[in-house]
């Protein structure tokens, strides 16, 4: 695997945890109205899933952000 596509892998985590945790989120919440198993959002957060395109409109669906926004490196 590319280092471009580790490093997307840990963006999309980086991103649905900051914005679980402003939404004031547990994994179990986001998890369940995303109908995925917590471990496996567990492992999205910390950049070892790699999600499929399905599951990403999921989670900016219920995070209430555009899918791409969870590609895009804007967090410092």
């Amino acid at each position: 695997m590319t280092a471009s596509i580790l490093n997307f892998k840990r963006i999309v985590g980086r991103h649905v945890r900051e914005l679980r945790l402003s939404g004031n989120l547990t994994q179990d919440m986001l998890a369940d109205r995303c109908g995925i198993y917590r471990t496996y959002l567990s492992r999205i957060e910390m950049g070892h899933a790699n999600p499929t395109l399905l599951v990403l409109v999921a989670l900016a669906n219920c995070l209430d952000v555009q899918p791409y926004e969870l590609l895009i490196d804007t967090l410092p």
